[in-house]
């Protein structure tokens, strides 16, 4: 049976007053007598949690405005203004201390956090391994960088991007762990949507029946789908010279075209489209007539342009 934390409460406060034998509550509530004590266990850890910020929270409002209580409340109101989400726990991890940016990315009221880990944020997709990565650091003294998948109150996922850090006392000895977190959920969000954007165009590409190549102002070939290859008998890896293949190019005569004179090149030169017939003459023989578009196109953050060469076999 699962227990509200309304229900957990009950249960404790019951406890507390002493007036139900601890045997017949656990009956009552169907567990253990044991998860009575621990309910009542975690309960003492919040509050007193709680207790402490609030006297943390008390002794600054206290405090007169020497320069040393200036600067924590300057530090204090940037931590409350602060736009990413910070928690402070003590060294078992409970969490002792939230921002209001923790509020709105999560959902859950600060009360809610103080006295628990943040383990209650897990969503169940971070590795153990990372966790285990995570603790070796900051129990070492050093500082953590990662990403969680974290779940919101409301059951709704989120990425946030984390530094976590341990913080020592006059001894050495680490005394709170301090987490730093951005909300990179429309970041992560916009990247897998671009990646889907980008496999599917992939996709399509591979999947034209045409020979496509994007080539660049130097004749660099960008993009080839396994059309092109098969149509031009030959690998296409990134980078390749379309001038330098082993191919010679006719032109709709039966002439061979110059160095430098094929129709890509002059697209390029004078930034012009056209339509013509050419011969393809591959390494193993035999002349190949096709029908070729070129049409300059503009790449992304690209000055010059490209040039798009459609290959379809002529009639």
């Amino acid at each position: 049976m699962r227990h509200t934390k309304k229900i957990k409460e009950e249960a404790v406060a019951r406890i507390r007053a002493g007036d139900t034998p601890l045997l017949e509550l656990a009956r009552e509530y169907d567990v253990s007598t044991n998860t009575l004590r621990t309910w009542l266990r975690d309960s003492d850890a919040r509050a007193r949690a709680q207790d402490s910020a609030k006297r943390v929270a008390s002794a600054l409002s206290r405090e007169r405005y020497t320069s040393a209580s200036q600067r924590q409340r300057l530090l204090m109101h940037a931590l409350e203004q602060s736009p990413a989400t910070i928690i402070v726990t003590d060294a078992e991890g409970r969490i002792i201390y939230a921002n209001p940016k923790f509020v709105e990315t999560t959902g859950y009221d600060v009360k809610e956090a103080v006295g628990q880990t943040p383990r209650f944020l897990k969503s169940g997709e971070t590795s153990p391994e990372e966790y285990r990565n995570l603790w070796k650091a900051i129990l070492g003294g050093n500082e953590w960088r990662g990403t969680f998948h974290n779940r919101r109150k409301d059951g709704k996922l989120y990425w946030e991007r984390a530094s976590i850090s341990p913080v020592f006392d006059a001894d050495g000895k680490i005394a709170n762990f301090m987490a730093v977190k951005e909300d990179i959920t429309a970041y992560m969000e916009a990247e897998a949507a671009r990646r889907r954007s980008e496999a599917g165009f992939h996709a399509v590409f591979a999947a034209l029946p045409s020979a496509v190549l994007v080539v660049d102002g130097a004749m660099r070939i960008l993009l080839a789908n396994p059309a092109a290859e098969k149509l031009l008998d030959t690998g296409l890896p990134g980078g390749t010279r379309l001038d330098r293949l082993n191919l010679r190019w006719l032109d709709a005569s039966g002439a061979i075209i110059p160095p430098g004179g094929h129709p890509v090149q002059r697209a390029l030169e004078e930034e012009t489209e056209s339509r013509m017939r050419l011969g393809l003459v591959p390494p193993r023989g035999g002349t190949r007539w096709l029908n070729a578009t070129v049409r300059l196109i503009r790449l992304p953050e690209e000055e010059q342009p490209a040039s798009l060469l459609v290959l379809d076999e002529a009639d």
